[in-house]
């Protein structure tokens, strides 16, 4: 399968994954009622991860819903056999993602020391 072709799959399969939770339906794992915080001086298009814990398919993202006034996070699962790739910011082969150990993109970390 060409890159070209993994990358427009992994794209379409944030686009399509991607679901919005807002800040009053707290999780079990509670990260809700942090959003605000998470999101503080992050732009809304970086995914990151909470935790390093499991299988690499799982991260995050700030919707800072303006119209209602709430931040949120929108959460994005890949499918099963991709990853997610923190640096490329897509979803990709299991084996070819290398960076499940990073809660954020190296390039992005400039936020949090």
């Amino acid at each position: 399968m060409s890159p070209k072709l993994i990358f427009l799959l992994g794209s379409l399969c944030l686009l399509v994954g991607t679901q919005v939770r807002a800040q009053d339906e707290e999780g079990a794992d509670g990260i809700d009622a942090n959003a605000e915080e998470l999101c503080q001086d992050r732009p809304g298009d970086e995914y990151f991860r909470l935790s390093v814990e499991g299988d690499c398919r799982d991260v995050v993202r700030c919707d800072k819903a303006s119209e209602i006034g709430v931040t949120r996070l929108a959460t994005v699962r890949c499918p099963t056999g991709l990853a997610f790739d923190i640096e490329r910011q897509t979803c990709d082969w299991k084996t070819n993602v290398k960076n499940c150990d990073q809660l954020e993109s190296k390039q992005m970390s400039y936020f949090f020391p």
